[in-house]
């Protein structure tokens, strides 16, 4: 009866080492570092389209492996950048693609597509940092340091890339981002 104990005993020891690693069932090393960020929308089509002055959820989530595992991290960070020359999915038809419009600044009479860090439009959740509110601005300001009397024209959709890199283990090889379209509140489904 005693080698019975014993050996259930040892079993025991052994069974709670192997899972002592901090691994979960598709990762069994103890490494929290993330090979990638996904980042989602609220909605069944993941499309990121919202109104100047309204407010998009994003949320991003690290991951590893092939199997997509997710890591124990929720601390990211984030930015957003105006971008030019990229096209973006209209529909959850992944084959129809349009073009994001340009912001031109017009100063001392030249025009030129604005490309601007719009990292001061996200708002981090403080309970948790892997959930964010991306408010795009009702009007463009003209950025500083422009020539005095600049102008901004605001063409619609215009777009914005938003970027979660992982704060733990994180680097632009495991950072993601998602296209955020900026639609015309006179026409928001262009």
């Amino acid at each position: 009866m005693r080698r019975i104990v014993r050996s259930l005993a040892v079993v025991g020891l052994l069974a709670l080492g192997a899972c002592s690693g901090g691994g979960s069932v598709l990762n069994f090393d103890n490494n929290a570092t993330p090979d990638r960020t996904i980042l989602t929308v609220v909605g069944p089509t993941n499309l990121a389209r919202v109104l100047p002055g309204a407010a998009l959820p994003i949320s991003a989530t690290a991951v590893r492996g092939s199997q997509n595992a997710f890591t124990n991290v929720n601390r990211f960070r984030w930015s957003a950048a105006l971008t030019t020359g990229q096209f973006y999915q209209s529909t959850t038809d992944a084959n129809l693609l349009k073009p994001c419009a340009n912001i031109v600044l017009t100063q001392s009479g030249v025009g030129t597509n604005l490309t601007a860090d719009f990292g001061i439009y996200i708002a981090i959740d403080p309970t948790n940092e892997s959930n964010i509110e991306f408010i795009p601005p009702t009007i463009i300001p003209v950025p500083a340091g422009a020539t005095p009397g600049s102008t901004i024209t605001t063409n619609f959709p215009y777009c914005v890339i938003v970027t979660a890199t992982p704060i733990v283990n994180g680097s632009a090889s495991n950072s993601g981002s998602i296209l955020v379209v900026v639609a015309n509140p006179q026409n928001p489904l262009q």
